[in-house]
């Protein structure tokens, strides 16, 4: 908390944005209700068929309020969660470039707002040029990075499979740009499992929310099965089987790494050495890990890829 204190400008930047962050997500909830018709007029949870869309909008809004949150307690050890906040926007930047999303993401503007405001918080965070120092190659753990590796086979034909249908599908989806919002998704998962993987310092939070990401759209998907944009049955049980995989496995990591000292980030005291995850633990996941890649490469061949979607 001290740090935050002495840097009064980030800590207005931060305030701010997590009162715009509030206010959105009450607005949302009251759309989600039906409580509210100028959130609904503007194709927030105005129907069931947009339902995956939404909550995918409202995932993505979410992870960059949760990055920004840790930064009201110790700013200079949840560099990770200040990453991860800037993470989400990028996402959009990609998908905007990949796509013809601009005029809904200006309309309202709330994604260049909280990008730069993320921005702007990234460069006046109490670290500094220090921001960076915590990442080391030595810190990696190989376990959560091959299954990022294997996320993103899935991952990027999903990304792909919602570029083509946002370029050349006209419904609804589209005019709202919400196959773009599945793109952005895409890459934010990705973003943040690889930022976990690397473990900067407050690497766990990150991890948590990569774990999460996937297991909500998964659970999302089973909860609307028949709504645009769902991912079917099993790539919706396996989403939600890899971000169980993923937090089992940066705990696993932490536990097996941790010090006397009750440091969490996983690295001893002496650098010439590092953690590592138990070995059984390496050969559970290691299996997950192929067990995965076998079913996407058959299901693909076959047709069953993610990402599928029938306007």
């Amino acid at each position: 908390m001290r740090s935050l204190r002495a840097s009064p400008g980030f800590s207005l930047v931060v305030l701010v944005s997590l009162g715009l962050f509030g206010f959105i997500g009450v607005m949302l909830l009251m759309g989600l209700l039906g409580l509210n018709a100028t959130v609904q007029a503007m194709g927030h949870f105005s129907s069931l068929d947009h339902r995956i869309h939404d909550l995918t909008y409202a995932f993505l809004f979410g992870t960059a309020a949760v990055g920004l949150l840790a930064q009201l307690r110790t700013p200079s050890k949840n560099v990770a969660g200040q990453l991860m906040a800037l993470i989400p926007w990028v996402g959009f930047v990609l998908a905007f470039g990949l796509t013809n999303i601009l005029i809904n993401l200006l309309r309202p503007p709330f994604v260049p707002i909280f990008g730069a405001l993320a921005l702007l918080a990234m460069i006046l965070h109490p670290t500094g040029r220090s921001l960076f120092s915590s990442f080391n190659i030595s810190r990696a753990n190989r376990v959560m990075l091959a299954l990022v590796i294997i996320a993103a086979a899935p991952l990027l034909v999903f990304a792909a499979t919602n570029i083509g249908l946002q370029r050349t599908v006209i419904d609804g989806h589209a005019a709202l740009s919400h196959y773009g919002y599945m793109v952005a998704f895409s890459f934010t998962g990705l973003g943040v499992g690889l930022l976990a993987s690397l473990r900067p310092d407050g690497w766990r939070l990150t991890a948590w929310v990569a774990g999460l990401l996937p297991a909500l759209l998964g659970l999302a998907s089973v909860v609307f099965s028949d709504v645009g944009s769902s991912l079917g049955l099993f790539w919706a049980l396996a989403a939600i089987a890899w971000g169980v995989g993923f937090v089992a496995a940066a705990e696993l990591t932490r536990r097996g790494g941790r010090t006397d000292t009750g440091d969490d980030t996983g690295v001893v005291p002496d650098r010439g050495s590092t953690p590592s995850t138990p070995r059984w633990g390496v050969y559970v996941f290691g299996v997950i890990v192929i067990g995965l890649a076998l079913l996407f490469v058959i299901l693909h061949l076959t047709g069953g890829g993610p990402g599928l979607h029938t306007p």
